[in-house]
Parts: C-alpha cells; structure tokens; sequence
C-alpha cells in the first residue's frame, strides 16, 4: 500500500486547517496506514501537541506517494504539479481556493495540477466545490474538535472570551460600544491573541461568554470550540457555521452587522447574568452542538475514505445538498 503524505504549511503558523491535517495522520497511523506529514524544515508544531512523524518538503518524495496537499498554497501545487505521484486536495476552506490556484498567473482548476480528487471538510465547501469543480470528484470528511481539550467545564467568570485575527477593526469597535453601556463597563474582554490550543481551551472553560468575530469560514471551529467548554457564544457566524448555529444554540448578528452583534452580545450577557433556566438550556444547547463535531468522528470518516480509497470507492455522488452524510 501506497504512504500517504499530508503536505502541509509550516506548523509555525496558528491556524486550524494545520492541526486537522495533523490529526488525519495521526488517526491513519493509529489504523495502519503508512502516513505522515511533510512540511518545509520538518518543522514540529509548537502551539499543538501532535505525534505525527514529519518529513522535510525540501526532499524528494517517491513517486508511488500520494499526496495530500491544501487548497491554499498555489507554490506547493505548482512545485508537485509535474511530479507522477497522485494528488489530492484537502479543501478546508472555499475562500482559499482562488490563492491556491494561483489567479492570473495559474491554471484554471486543481485538474491543471494533476489532481485527482478533493477532500472536502464541510458540507459548504462541498456545495461550493460542486459548483466550482462540477467534473472533479468530491469527497466529504467532516472536522471535529477535541472534545478531551475542548470540554471539562470550571466554574464559571463574568467575560468574554474573543480571538480578533480575523476582525480586528470589528472586534475594537464592538468593545468600545459595549464598554461604554455602565451595565457592562466592569466586564474583562479576555484577547486571545497567538495563543496555543491549551491557552484558548483553558481560557473559553474559564469564560461565561464567547465573541464569535468568525469570517469567511467553511465552518467555524472556534464557535464549536466556545459550546464545547459550556460558553453563551455570540456573535458572527462567519456564513459556514450557519448549518449548525441557531437561536437555540447561540446569539447571531448579520454579517458585519457591529451594532447587531453588539446588541447580541449585549442579550447574551444579561442572559448570564439572571443565571436561570434559559441560560442552562443554550448551555446545553451549545454543548450537544459540540458533540456532533468529534475528532472520533472525524477519525472514523478519515479512515473510512482512505480505505474506500485504495478499494477504488472513495468519492462517491453526494445525494442532496449536503452530501452523502447529511447535514452535521
């Protein structure tokens, strides 16, 4: 059987498509697979803990290898495009895909590059990619979190958990409106900037409320993230999270809608604060959220497409506009 290599942008960078794909060879390993990961310097990842084997893109890789390689990174695919291994993409985000096709300056679609198939990690990126790709062959393999970091309750503090990467204009605007209601100008806004996976667990178990500044997602993990540790979370869905989000489950504003969000923000804090039934039932309500989006799951679906892979059934015709698996 054929290794199977992840090829991979350097894990110094934080970012959640990096640590799934480390947790896909971790979960192939621990079935059998002959898998590891590849990546500029072999260079180990210092904000996750992982025990999947790296190997230094900067040599050359048999060509009986499968390559896995991200929709994002237009130099990777460029660079193995001529090579004769198989290749596949690991789509983890539609909003990438145009960079990693190069525009202008690149090929048309990932066929250009001799792929062969995409992994698609949620159900709107496999709509997406039924438009986009309508000839290339799509398989679904949903993300999951770590529900064993991701999980164990604590007693609960009055703030607000929020990661600004991706809205950090939004996320100084919506601090100052709130802050400025005497109602909530005592409350801490906790940033969670650079921080490792420990670090976000420990600080959204902490947290009554989580800031969802989510855009541009093909899912939204850090919304799950927030539910899994028992958060109220508010805020953005980032569009991917709205086959999971509901006015069950959390407090939404229209996207870039600052004074929504702050408003919702603003209902989910006085929720908190009354601390009676409805503020247990989103609770619990977040919580069996989470559940559905497991790394058991995620690992069970992982192995499940390598195995139909190398059977010759790996992307079958997705039936519906979820796919074969259902909306998560």
């Amino acid at each position: 059987m054929s290794r199977i290599v992840y090829i991979v942008n350097p894990p110094t960078e934080i970012a959640g498509g990096i640590k799934i794909a480390f947790r896909h060879i971790e979960a192939l390993r621990a079935a059998g697979f002959d898998a590891v990961v590849c990546t500029l310097g072999a260079i180990r990842p210092t904000w996750f803990e992982t025990t999947a084997p790296i190997i230094n893109a900067g040599h050359a890789l048999p060509a009986d290898d499968i390559l896995v390689l991200s929709e994002d990174n237009y130099g990777l695919l460029k660079r193995y495009a001529s090579v004769p291994n198989r290749k596949l993409v690991l789509c983890q985000s539609q909003y990438q895909v145009s960079k990693g096709l190069g525009g202008p300056e690149g090929r048309r679609d990932y066929a250009g590059y001799g792929v062969s198939g995409i992994i698609c990690t949620s159900n709107s990126i496999i709509d997406y990619c039924q438009v986009r790709f309508p000839s290339m062959p799509l398989a679904l393999v949903p993300v999951g979190i770590d529900h064993s970091i991701f999980g164990d309750q604590r007693e609960k503090k009055l703030q607000i958990a929020f990661i600004p990467r991706k809205r950090q204009l939004e996320a100084a605007f919506m601090w100052d409106l709130f802050s400025a209601n005497p109602d909530f100008a005592g409350i801490p806004w906790i940033v969670l900037r650079g921080a490792t996976e420990k670090k976000v667990a420990d600080t959204l178990r902490d947290s009554a409320l989580c800031l969802s500044l989510s855009r541009f997602e093909s899912l939204g993990m850090t919304i799950l993230e927030g539910m899994a540790c028992g958060c109220v979370v508010a805020g953005f869905t980032g569009f991917g999270a709205r086959e999971f989000t509901t006015t069950r489950n959390g407090f939404w504003a229209d996207e870039d809608d600052c004074m929504q969000c702050v408003e919702q923000l603003a209902r989910a804090t006085r929720m908190v604060q009354a601390n009676g039934p409805s503020y247990q039932n989103m609770v619990r309500e977040g919580l069996k959220t989470a559940s559905l989006y497991s790394y058991e799951r995620m690992d069970q679906d992982v192995v499940a497409f390598w195995t139909g892979y190398f059977a010759g059934t790996a992307f079958p015709k997705p039936v519906g506009p979820f796919g074969p698996h259902g909306p998560y």
